[in-house]
Parts: structure tokens; C-alpha cells; sequence
């Protein structure tokens, strides 16, 4: 199973750089373009953290062969789901052959008497679809201050505790987090 995210917002859809740099109290624009590099990594670790993504974005999930799949994040859409029959052409599965659980988190995709799939073909299905809500304050919050944590170290630290997220962020993250129970 290979699982990508294909396009995706910026880490300033979610938290502006004004708003950071507020959070920050720096009234220069020397180091805007750090900023804006540290509000991404902090947004793309929240979002590995947890994950969830905090804004509207395109995943695309390869199988060698279908089968009932979770999807690592929760889903909001599936748009599309090809995938390559025996004979080796290429074909659009019918919405009528899939049904997804959007409401469960992680998402689940399940298939209804699935058509073979050509043999020995790796990623022959492809599945592509949605993902992401708005991030809640308190997700905003945490990522303005593991911004401001990047931006404050932005050498190696050496990290006394075995936490690879500050423990007063990962303690506002936790309840955000997608955990699969299977």
C-alpha cells in the first residue's frame, strides 16, 4: 500500500505569517522567508502527529490488489478509484462497487465484489480522493508555538525528554490525534 498526499496547502493557509510573527513579537521582514519555512514544518509535524491535515488536500493511495483498506488519515471525499483489469488496460471502478466510511477516523474504503486486477502488477488500483478539516484553535495555538520552538532552536537541541514534540504542545495535540484500534 503506498499512500501520498498530492497537493496541498501551505503552512501560512493555516497560520498567516502576520499572525506569526505577532506570535513571535517581530516587527522585521528580514527573516520572513524562515518564518514561512518554519510555519510549514511545524504544520507538516502537527499534521504527522496527529494525523490529520488542517486544510483541504488531494491524497492518492496505491494497491497492488483490492481489498478492504483504512486509510492512514480520515477522509472526506473519494473521487476516483482505477485500476489496471486483467487484460492490463487501464478502467474506472463504478461508484456502485466501493462504499467509504467517512464518519470513522481513520477513513475506510470497502469494495463490493471487486473485478481481478492484472497479475504481478504493483499499485494496480489507485484510489484518489479528499482529506482535511479546518484546524480547531487549539490545533492553531499548538502550531504557533512549535513555530515559535523551531524558530527560538533552530540549531540541534539536544532533547532531555524521549518526546520528539515539546510536552505543552503534545499535551494540546493529543486529543486531535487519528488512532487506528485494529
Amino acid at each position: 500500500m503506498k499512500f501520498r498526499i498530492t497537493t496541498q496547502p501551505t503552512g501560512t493557509d493555516i497560520v498567516s505569517l502576520a499572525d506569526m510573527k505577532e506570535f513571535l513579537r517581530v516587527e522585521h521582514t528580514d527573516e520572513d522567508d524562515t518564518i514561512t519555512a518554519i510555519i510549514d514544518a511545524a504544520v507538516q509535524a502537527a499534521q504527522d502527529y496527529t494525523g490529520r491535515h488542517f486544510a483541504s488536500s488531494v491524497f492518492n493511495l496505491g494497491l497492488d490488489y483490492f481489498h478492504n483498506v483504512e486509510v492512514p488519515m480520515g477522509i472526506k471525499t473519494v473521487t476516483s478509484i482505477t485500476y489496471y483489469d486483467s487484460a492490463g488496460d487501464s478502467q474506472t471502478l463504478s461508484a456502485d462497487k466501493y462504499y467509504s466510511d467517512f464518519h470513522r477516523e481513520p477513513g475506510r474504503i470497502a469494495f463490493i465484489d471487486p473485478p481481478s486486477t492484472e497479475v504481478d502488477r504493483f499499485n494496480a488500483v489507485a484510489i484518489v480522493g479528499t482529506l482535511g478539516d479546518t484546524a480547531p484553535p487549539p490545533v492553531v495555538h499548538a502550531i504557533k508555538m512549535l513555530s515559535a520552538h523551531f524558530y527560538e532552536n533552530r540549531r540541534a537541541v539536544i532533547v532531555t525528554s524521549s518526546s520528539k514534540i515539546p510536552l505543552g504542545i503534545e499535551a494540546i495535540l493529543n486529543p486531535y490525534r487519528v488512532i487506528s484500534l485494529r
